[in-house]
């Protein structure tokens, strides 16, 4: 009987002992998530406060929270150009998740520059290097990457703006400039750009669940280096088709595309319709190609598009690469036309589809400034057609044609 005694007060200082440390960690979720939960609920119910003083032409808006980590923070940074002259300072409040934003425009008697202060609420710490950054020094570079990257129209929105309607998030390996939605008319994609500070870094925010190839013929030309440019602000990718007469006195151009991360495959030589070459004539029109390629390069070309998409029996013998043709054909080269060139890829491409176009008109690079962000809306990768093939478990065969890769 006492056996049994000691085990049931055995089992009761057991339920006991939990029983207390259930308590003892929801006691301490609870103080601990205090502030937290203060900063949630005040974070929305800021309050703007102002200095102005018109004698020194000061005009500073900031937000004060009533949560004194956050306010000394906003405050020492506002006391500061409080001393100054010609002063206007504007701000807006970001609430992702856990982690308040705010980004400060600074005026300057014209000269802009930014501050951008992060903080955690769930870790009670400002997150980010937090550092003033001078616009004005990197304006022109970040006005020539909006032309690179975008289409005139967002460029020349951006420009009359002067960048009035834009701030800037702070990363570690540098920092992202975005454009307000209101620049724009009939724009639903984030328009940005971000300038690294070191120039190996890529940021791709991308997320997809479709897959096409982009792919140019005829090049290189003058405008390759820009479709380039293009293709790697907007995190894409594309397959040229360059010919050998082209590749041979424009090699600055076939290494600056191998170098960006594109793929260069085999446009032939001199553009002839191989179906019409005799045996020799078509091994001079590909290795002719190849040899200049791994001359410039010191790379091998490992893909053909045969001009007009001509390959019969005969030439698919003699090709020990695949072949690649296309199922959606813009029609660059007959319409010129960039709307045109816009619309109808948007129209018909689908996921898997190789998408044909050409590099050595202007019209293009504009389509493909202003299809891109669209398509990565809509959650498109748009990719080499190597890396297509790859991303559709598909292993391509030499001297087999493929119009599209599902």
């Amino acid at each position: 009987m006492s056996g049994v005694k000691n085990y049931l007060l055995y089992f009761v200082c057991v339920c006991a002992l939990f029983l207390f440390l259930f308590l003892s960690v929801k006691l301490f979720e609870e103080k601990t998530n205090i502030p937290s939960m203060k900063v949630f609920a005040q974070v929305k119910d800021y309050q703007n406060k102002n200095i102005k003083d018109k004698e020194k032409n000061i005009d500073i808006n900031y937000p004060q929270y009533g949560y004194s980590v956050l306010d000394k923070e906003v405050l020492d940074f506002v006391l500061d150009y409080s001393r100054s002259k010609d002063i206007s300072i504007n701000y807006t409040v970001y609430v992702n998740r856990d982690i308040i934003t705010m980004f400060f425009i600074i005026n300057n008697n014209g000269l802009i520059s930014y501050k951008n202060i992060n903080y955690s609420i769930l870790k009670s710490s400002f997150i980010s290097n937090n550092e003033l950054i001078d616009f004005n020094t990197f304006g022109s570079e970040i006005i020539e990457m909006v032309k690179s990257k975008y289409s005139t129209y967002i460029y020349e929105q951006i420009l009359n703006d002067n960048f009035k309607s834009s701030y800037i998030s702070v990363k570690d390996n540098g920092f992202s400039v975005y454009f307000e939605p209101s620049l724009f008319e009939n724009i639903d994609y984030k328009v940005y750009v971000f300038y690294a500070s070191d120039e190996s870094v890529t940021v791709s925010d991308l997320v997809y669940d479709k897959v096409i190839a982009f792919t140019f013929d005829d090049g290189p030309s003058i405008y390759t280096k820009n479709v380039v440019d293009a293709l790697v602000l907007n995190n894409s990718k594309a397959t040229f088709f360059e010919l050998g007469n082209r590749m041979k006195y424009n090699q600055d151009e076939v290494r600056y595309v191998y170098e960006s991360g594109m793929e260069v495959g085999s446009h032939t030589y001199a553009h002839k319709n191989l179906n019409k070459l005799s045996d020799s004539e078509i091994d001079e029109e590909i290795n002719s190609t190849n040899i200049i390629f791994n001359e410039i390069t010191g790379d091998n070309i490992k893909l053909l598009r045969p001009p007009y998409g001509n390959s019969n029996e005969k030439v698919k013998s003699r090709v020990n690469t695949p072949i690649i043709t296309w199922n959606v054909d813009t029609n660059d080269w007959l319409t010129r036309d960039s709307e045109a060139i816009y619309n109808h890829i948007l129209d018909n491409v689908s996921d898997g589809d190789i998408v044909l176009m050409h590099d050595i008109y202007p019209e293009t690079l504009e389509a493909i400034k202003k299809v891109i962000p669209v398509l990565r809306e809509r959650g498109y990768k748009i990719t080499t057609v190597s890396e297509l093939a790859k991303e559709k478990g598909v292993i391509l065969e030499n001297g087999k044609v493929y119009r599209n890769i599902l």
